[in-house]
């Protein structure tokens, strides 16, 4: 690895190997030895990129929360102001499905991210949740036609809801087929429970 390009691909090829990982395997199968099996190559060659295994799940947790922050600013942007709300909660809780291995590194473990986060990522992640908080008061006032008296504390009465929902079935606590408490057809239970949380923020209960 000589050149910075060279550098980056490496780096992008760490952070891609560890997700496999961990996806698989949960984060003690995301080690520097079995990193670098996947990638055919040395456990010390990988420290010309990271660090450490911390340094690698510190960039795992930023672009975790980085990624799901991007696809809720494009939700943000569809046209009609209720469906982007509706839009906001489905992608958050695909994303939830669709990675509960990062999804319960990012936000169910007991150490919230950003107290493991490097000063440098604190700000990337600032920056964001900025962004968010923003854009989301914006489009709350053109579905409601109120602003929000508390625009962090409205973010987080949506969050609380979707963020439920989205832990508790990739905790399997909701399943289509539970023993005592079966919801069926889990995408329509999805479709139902989001429509029932955009129907309580348009109450404007802020």
């Amino acid at each position: 690895m000589t050149g910075h390009g060279d550098a980056e691909t490496f780096r992008e090829a760490i952070i891609g190997a560890s997700l496999v990982l961990g996806q698989a395997y949960g984060e003690d199968g995301v080690t520097m030895r079995a990193i670098a099996s996947k990638l055919g190559t040395s456990a010390t060659t990988l420290y010309t990129c990271f660090e450490s295994k911390a340094a690698i799940m510190r960039e795992l947790r930023l672009r975790g929360v980085m990624s799901i922050g991007k696809s809720m600013l494009d939700a943000l942007e569809v046209p009609d102001a209720r469906e982007c709300f509706l839009e906001l909660s489905r992608r958050y809780v695909a994303f939830a499905r669709e990675n509960r291995w990062l999804y319960t590194v990012l936000f169910v473990e007991e150490t919230p991210v950003t107290e493991i986060v490097t000063p440098a990522q604190a700000e990337v992640l600032a920056g964001l949740e900025v962004a968010v908080t923003k854009r989301f008061s914006e489009r709350y006032f053109d579905m409601t036609r109120h602003h929000p008296t508390n625009p962090h504390r409205t973010v987080v009465r949506w969050w609380m809801s979707v963020h439920g929902l989205a832990s508790l079935i990739i905790t399997r606590r909701i399943k289509a087929d539970h023993r005592y408490l079966p919801v069926g057809d889990i995408d329509q239970f999805v479709e139902e429970s989001i429509l029932g949380v955009i129907d309580v923020l348009m109450a404007k209960l802020d």
